[in-house]
C-alpha cells in the first residue's frame, strides 16, 4: 500500500518557490536574487522519476505486467485538467496582447505542449532559458513538463521489455542509460547549451537517479531515516539554488550536486527527523500540494504582467506573485484536485477530448491566419506595412552588379546594417560610389593570417555570412574603399559582436585610406517591449515609444564605454543630437505610417529614409564638417552640388561627436 509522505510535498515546495523567484527576478540593491532558482526543475525530475518508478516497479513486480491504459489514465487526470484550464485561460490575453509572430509563437507553444514536445520546440526555435526575450513567452515553462511526459511515455515500455527479456539485468540496464545520459549531457553542453538544456536524453539521468533510489526501496526497504544525510542533502539543494548563477554551465557537472541532494532527502529524511519535520510542516506540504498548479500559472502571469508593464518593479513582482497563489489554488481546489479523483469518468474524457480539439481548433486558426494581422490595422496600416516589408527585402539585392574600379563605400553592421543600408542608399551619389552593404548578423567573425571567416551560428544566417565572408576578404574592394559606415546596435557597449572595431581597423589598414563614419542609434525601449506591441496594446501611434525610450542618454561620455575604439580614428555620427538635440518634443516618431521603430531598437527602412534626408537637410553645414558630405548629399541637390560634394577631402577625422 503507497504511503503518503508529506517531506516530498515539502521538496516540492521548495522547488517551486524557487522557480517561481528565479522568473519574478526581484532585484535587491542591483542584485537579482535567488539566481539559481532554475535548480528547483532539476529537483522535480529527480521526485519525478522517484515517484513513477516508484508505481511502474511496484506494479510489474506485483504483476509481471503495466496496466498502460490505467498508468496513462492517471497521468491524464493529473496533467491535463489545470494545463487545459491554463490554456483556455490565456488565449483571450494572447489574442488582446500578442503581435502576430507572438501570437503564432504561442499558439505553436500551445499546440507542441499539447503533443508533448513544447522542449522540442522551444529548442528549434532557440529560445534561450533565462534571456528577457523568453520571459514574454506565455508557455515556456512547459519545457519540462514535455520532458516529464517523455519519459512518461518511453520508461514503461522499456521497464517492460527489460523486465522480458533482461529480468535480472535492470540495475545494470538503468545505470548503463544514466550514465549514456550523463556522458551526453556533460559532452553537449560544451557545444550545444541549448540542446543539452532541452533535450530528453540529457536530462534522463536526472529522472533515472530517482529511479534507482526507487529500485533500492523495492528491494531493501526504505533506509533508515538518517538526520545528518537529509540535513546534508537538504544543504546541497539550497546551497545550489543560492550559489548558482545564470552562467553557470547547466546541466551539467554541478547539476549532479542537486541531484544528489534530492536523493539524499528522498532517501533519509522522515518524520523522525529534523528536516522531515520541516519539509512535512503544513504550510511546506499544502505548498507542495499546489506546486502543480503553481508552476502551471506563474509563467503565463508574469509574462503577461511584463508585456503590459512599463515598468515591472519589485512591487509588480509581488503583485504577480499573489495573483499567481490566489489563481493557483482556486485551480487546484476546483478543478486538479476534483477532477483528479472523479468517478465519472465518462463526463471528464468527453470534457477531456473535447477541450483537446478546441484548443487543437484555436492553435490551427491562429497559425492558419499568421496570427490576425488585421488586428494591427488601427495603429498600424497594411499601405505602411507593405511599404516597409518591401523596402526591407531589398538588402540583399544592394550588392547586384558591383562596378570594377569604381571607388568603394562599404556599409557593414549587425541587424541594423540592414535598415541603414537601404536609407543610406538613396543619399549616396552611386555615379560615382559603388555601395558595398554586408551583415554580420549571427556570423563567427575572425580574423586570422589576413583573412576574415565568418561561419555562421546557423544555417538561415547564411545569407549574410557568406557574402560577409566573400566581399570582406575581396582586396580588390578594398584597396578602393574610401569609406567605412559602421551600424550597429549600441556601437561602443554592446557585448555581442565586440570584434567590430577590430575588423574595421583591418579594412582600413587595406583600403585606400578610407574615412571611418561610426552611426548613433535614434531612441530605444528595454528589452522587454516592442514599440508595435505598445502602439498595439495602448491603442497608440508610436508617440508612446518615443515617450517611453530609455535610450540613448543626452552626451552621453562615449570614451567610457567598454568597446569605445581609442586607437581608431573616426567620426561618430549622433543622429538624435542632429536631428532633434535629445528634446523628444522635436524628434519624428514615424514616416509615412510606419513607426520609427517596430521592435525595441531597429529603426524601420521608411523612416531612416526620412530621416537621413531631413539630418542631410536642415544640418548641412555640421556634416560638411565633420566630412560626411563627401560622401553623401542632401535629397534636393542640384547636380552640379552632388557631384561638388562627391569629392572627397584628403585625411582622416578622428572626431568622436559632430560639430554643433
Amino acid at each position: 500500500m503507497k504511503v503518503y509522505r508529506p517531506e516530498i510535498d515539502g521538496l516540492r515546495a521548495i522547488s517551486v518557490i524557487a522557480v517561481i523567484l528565479y522568473h519574478a527576478e526581484f532585484t535587491v540593491a542591483g542584485h537579482t536574487l535567488l539566481s539559481g532558482g532554475y535548480i528547483g526543475v532539476d529537483v522535480f525530475f529527480v521526485i519525478s522519476g522517484f515517484l513513477i518508478s516508484q508505481i511502474l516497479l511496484t506494479e510489474i513486480e506485483a504483476t509481471g505486467r503495466i496496466d498502460f491504459l490505467k498508468f496513462y489514465a492517471r497521468r491524464a487526470r493529473r496533467i491535463l485538467p489545470a494545463l487545459f484550464a491554463v490554456i483556455f485561460a490565456t488565449m483571450p490575453f494572447a489574442y488582446y496582447f500578442l503581435l502576430p509572430l507572438e501570437l503564432m509563437d504561442y499558439a505553436n507553444s500551445v499546440g507542441s505542449s499539447l503533443l508533448f514536445g513544447s522542449n522540442i520546440y522551444f529548442y528549434f526555435t532557440a529560445a534561450q532559458y533565462g534571456e528577457p526575450n523568453t520571459l514574454l513567452k506565455p508557455f515556456l515553462h512547459t519545457w519540462s513538463l514535455s520532458v516529464e511526459e517523455q519519459f512518461y511515455i518511453a520508461f514503461p515500455v522499456l521497464l517492460l521489455i527489460v523486465r522480458r527479456y533482461l529480468r535480472s539485468r535492470f540495475l545494470p540496464c538503468v545505470l548503463i542509460a544514466a550514465a549514456l545520459s550523463f556522458v551526453f549531457c556533460f559532452i553537449t553542453v560544451r557545444h550545444d547549451p541549448q540542446q543539452a538544456f532541452y533535450s530528453p536524453f540529457t536530462r534522463a539521468w536526472e529522472l533515472l537517479a530517482g529511479t534507482l533510489l526507487a529500485y533500492y526501496e523495492l528491494r531493501r526497504g526504505r533506509p533508515r531515516p538518517q538526520p545528518l544525510l537529509a540535513a546534508a542533502g537538504l544543504m546541497l539543494v539550497l546551497g545550489s539554488l543560492i550559489l548558482f548563477k545564470k552562467g553557470t554551465v547547466h546541466p551539467g557537472l554541478v547539476t549532479v550536486i542537486p541531484v544528489f541532494g534530492t536523493c539524499l532527502v528522498l532517501a533519509f529524511a522522515s518524520r523522525e527527523n529534523a528536516v522531515g519535520r520541516l519539509l512535512a510542516s503544513r504550510p511546506a506540504a499544502l505548498t507542495g500540494l499546489v506546486s502543480y498548479s503553481l508552476y502551471l500559472w506563474h509563467y503565463p502571469i508574469f509574462a503577461f504582467s511584463r508585456l503590459t508593464s512599463l515598468n515591472f518593479s519589485n512591487g509588480d513582482k509581488l503583485l504577480a506573485v499573489a495573483v499567481t497563489v490566489l489563481v493557483s489554488v482556486v485551480s487546484f481546489v476546483v478543478i486538479e484536485k476534483p477532477l483528479r479523483h472523479t468517478r465519472r469518468s465518462r463526463a471528464l474524457w468527453i470534457t477531456l477530448s473535447s477541450s483537446v480539439v478546441t484548443i487543437a481548433a484555436a492553435v490551427l486558426s491562429a497559425i492558419h491566419m499568421a496570427g490576425f494581422p488585421n488586428r494591427l490595422d488601427d495603429v498600424y496600416s497594411p499601405v505602411a506595412q507593405a511599404n516597409e516589408a518591401r523596402l526591407e527585402s531589398t538588402f540583399l539585392s544592394l550588392n547586384d552588379n558591383i562596378q570594377a574600379e569604381k571607388p568603394i563605400i562599404f556599409i557593414i553592421g549587425d541587424s541594423h546594417a540592414r535598415n541603414w543600408s537601404i536609407a543610406l542608399k538613396n543619399y549616396i551619389d552611386t555615379d560615382r560610389y559603388q555601395i558595398v552593404a554586408l551583415s554580420y548578423l549571427n556570423c563567427m567573425v575572425e580574423i586570422k593570417n589576413d583573412v576574415v571567416t565568418a561561419p555562421s551560428r546557423a544555417s538561415i544566417y547564411d545569407k549574410y555570412c557568406i557574402p560577409f565572408e566573400k566581399y570582406i576578404n575581396d582586396k580588390s574592394l578594398l584597396s578602393r574603399t574610401k569609406a567605412i559606415f559602421l551600424t550597429s546596435l549600441r556601437p561602443f557597449e554592446y557585448t555581442v559582436n565586440p570584434f567590430r572595431f577590430e575588423l574595421i581597423s583591418w579594412m582600413k589598414s587595406h583600403s585606400d585610406n578610407a574615412r571611418v563614419f561610426v552611426f548613433g542609434n535614434y531612441f530605444q525601449l528595454d528589452e522587454l517591449h516592442s514599440c508595435l506591441g505598445l502602439m498595439f496594446q495602448r491603442k497608440s501611434d508610436a508617440s508612446i515609444c518615443l515617450r517611453e525610450a530609455s535610450y540613448p542618454p543626452a552626451n552621453q561620455p562615449l570614451e567610457q564605454l567598454p568597446f569605445f575604439p581609442s586607437g581608431l580614428p573616426f567620426t561618430y555620427v549622433d543622429i538624435v543630437k542632429l536631428h532633434c538635440d535629445y528634446d523628444k518634443e522635436k524628434c519624428l516618431t514615424s514616416s509615412k505610417g510606419v513607426p520609427f521603430i517596430l521592435d525595441w531598437n531597429h529603426m524601420t527602412a521608411e523612416f531612416l529614409t526620412t530621416l537621413i534626408g531631413d539630418i542631410l537637410e536642415k544640418r548641412t553645414a555640421d556634416l560638411r564638417n565633420d566630412g560626411l558630405l563627401d560622401f553623401l548629399v542632401p535629397p534636393h541637390a542640384s547636380q552640379s552640388e552632388r557631384t561638388a560634394s562627391s569629392q572627397p577631402n584628403a585625411g582622416p577625422v578622428s572626431s568622436a561627436s559632430p560639430s554643433n
